[in-house]
């Protein structure tokens, strides 16, 4: 099968990722016996364990390291399927208080919630605030079938796991300088590290009202170039999602290559799409107006340079 265009692997030609997936299937089978790979939606389905197992992060790891290593961090990766057996997931979760305090929240892409029923909340642009227990570094979603059997309010336990997801990774603040532009990079140590874009107040107090474009490359990254001033964000806000896009296609553990606004106490919304192949502006009109007066200002003063020359 030619998945020489998959997106869960982009980049990465034909003959590479055949070889990826044949290390897969060679592990997952000698281990589990049957499975169902996908190789177009990059998943693979072991049947005894009821569980699907996204490939995308896997193939970014492997991507990073010499081919000959590849068995051995397919077998790491895939015997922690023992930690998602049904019968040990189902003592676990049958206890809201017994599994609250490992409850944690990250920012997935759709293509993470397409193949199970999670709890999650919608956020913009294709993303999802997903809550997912923490089983020792390992981020399992938690199904809507063990959620239902709690009988805790939704908006409760998204609210505990948010609490918990920040309290257990601190983000790291760095000024980053790349691409003739500035931006800053918040960056955590866990899978959870994302959570921070659903409060980002504390990490960002020297952010003005009108806020900051955000992108979330990958799970332990959230980048951040304030809009304010305008003139500056001319410069600053497009070497940004370049940088973030470039970390994006590297991973791993990719969320999304689009970016959001953020805002102070207001609901995140979309500012562009760069998962269509190009850069499409979704920003709303009022944000769109005050970057664009900016951005004639400048060009403005630069005709009246030109002249005074």
């Amino acid at each position: 099968m030619d998945v020489s265009n998959c997106a869960w692997a982009p980049g990465w030609k034909a003959e590479e990722r055949q070889r990826f997936l044949s290390e897969v299937e060679s592990v997952v089978g000698a281990r589990f016996g049957d499975y169902e790979l996908d190789a177009a939606e990059g998943t693979i389905t072991v049947s005894d364990l009821d569980c699907v197992f996204g490939l995308s992060n896997l193939a970014q790891t492997c991507r990073l390291a010499d081919p000959e290593d590849w068995r051995l961090l397919v077998y790491s990766h895939i015997t922690r399927l023992d930690d998602f057996a049904p019968a040990a997931l189902a003592e676990l979760m049958s206890d809201y208080e017994r599994v609250r305090d490992d409850l944690r929240v990250r920012v997935v892409s759709q293509s993470h919630v397409a193949h199970i029923d999670p709890v999650a909340d919608p956020l913009p642009l294709g993303l999802y605030s997903c809550l997912s227990v923490d089983l020792d570094g390992a981020a399992m979603p938690v199904d809507r079938g063990y959620f239902d059997g709690w009988g805790v309010d939704h908006d409760e336990v998204m609210a505990a796991a948010v609490a918990n997801s920040l309290g257990a990774d601190k983000l790291a603040v760095t000024e980053s300088r790349e691409l003739s532009g500035r931006f800053t990079v918040l960056a955590g140590e866990s899978l959870f590290a994302t959570a921070h874009l659903l409060d980002l107040a504390d990490s960002l107090p020297d952010v003005g009202p009108r806020g900051a474009v955000v992108t979330v490359p990958t799970a332990r990254e959230v980048m951040v170039c304030a809009v304010d001033p305008p003139e500056d964000f001319e410069s600053d806000g497009p070497a940004m999602l370049a940088a973030s896009y470039v970390r994006y296609l590297a991973g791993p553990n990719s969320v999304t290559s689009n970016a959001l606004w953020w805002r102070p106490g207001e609901p995140l919304e979309g500012f562009a799409r760069l998962d269509h192949g190009g850069f499409e502006l979704v920003a709303p009109p009022e944000l769109r107006e005050h970057l664009g007066l900016a951005t004639a200002k400048n060009a403005e003063r630069s005709r009246g340079e030109e002249i005074d020359l």
